[in-house]
């Protein structure tokens, strides 16, 4: 795809292009500085000459309309949405927060060990995310999450990004249209058989923590019985092991329902030892592992 814009160059005689952030079947991000207020901002842009098809521009417009609704301190904060005609051309643009750090999939290829601690932190702060999106009505889900999409800063903060691929769902499910959406390796069986729930995202986020504590792609795992089979790959407790195991799972009766029970999932045992008296249990009739 070629470049649309520069370094340097201005758009709307108001944002001015700094680098490129990433570039992709749904349009090149740019670093940018907003010249009316010097803060930095991340502009997405879709060319209509460089769709390939409408349904990205749909998509794109989506999105949008998704992100300017949201108000979470891990998701990028919503600025702006325009278009604009150039002689040959028509461009849409989306600003958004520029968010510092590396994305997750960036740290693994500097060579970044992840902890079990620091995986358990990522998952903690990407449910909390999980819950949010999940008890809007009607619930958002992502549909793409993947490590690419999961930016980390220094100080530990997780952002969740790209709501390309997102989709709102009525009465807990949805068929989706014959454009493919969302990334193999990382998401369940009943996405590709046309249909996604809240618990399509918890796989996903599955399959991105195994991604940072293997550093392989689920796809280069071994499998049985047409589950990722990843206990011979990472060396964490056997507690977080019985976790991810249930995240995963590709039966969706089997996995965790909802991302508030697999953060009480996540947090059931030191919960159960800091209470002390099972009969204060707040999670005891959760079916945990």
């Amino acid at each position: 795809m070629k470049t649309l814009y520069q370094s340097s160059e201005i758009i709307a005689d108001r944002y001015q292009i700094i680098t490129i952030l990433g570039q992709g079947g749904m349009g090149t991000t740019y670093a940018a500085v907003d010249l009316n207020s010097s803060r930095r901002v991340a502009i997405k842009v879709v060319s209509l000459r460089q769709a390939n098809e409408w349904k990205i521009l749909e998509l794109f417009a989506r999105e949008a309309k998704v992100l300017a609704n949201l108000d979470h301190t891990h998701i990028p904060n919503y600025l702006d949405y325009f278009e604009l005609d150039t002689e040959n051309d028509r461009r849409f643009y989306l600003i958004q927060e520029l968010v510092t750090g590396e994305s997750l999939e960036k740290l693994i290829e500097t060579d970044w060990q992840v902890t079990e601690v620091e995986a358990k932190n990522i998952a903690i702060q990407m449910l909390e995310i999980l819950v949010y999106l999940h008890s809007i009505t009607p619930p958002v889900i992502h549909r793409d999450i993947k490590p690419q999409n999961i930016i980390r800063q220094a100080d530990g903060k997780v952002y969740l990004v790209d709501f390309g691929a997102v989709q709102d769902i009525y009465r807990n499910t949805v068929s989706i249209s014959n454009t493919f959406v969302g990334t193999l390796g990382y998401i369940p069986l009943e996405q590709l058989r046309g249909k996604v729930i809240p618990a399509s995202d918890l796989y996903s986020l599955g399959c991105s923590l195994l991604f940072l504590l293997t550093g392989k792609s689920p796809t280069d795992l071994p499998e049985t019985r047409m589950k990722i089979d990843f206990r011979s790959q990472v060396n964490v407790s056997q507690y977080f092991t019985n976790w991810l195991d249930r995240l995963i799972e590709p039966d969706i009766d089997k996995r965790f329902q909802s991302a508030e029970d697999a953060l009480l999932g996540l947090w059931h045992k030191s919960k159960r030892r800091d209470l002390g008296n099972k009969n204060t249990d707040p999670y005891k009739n959760i079916d945990l592992l």
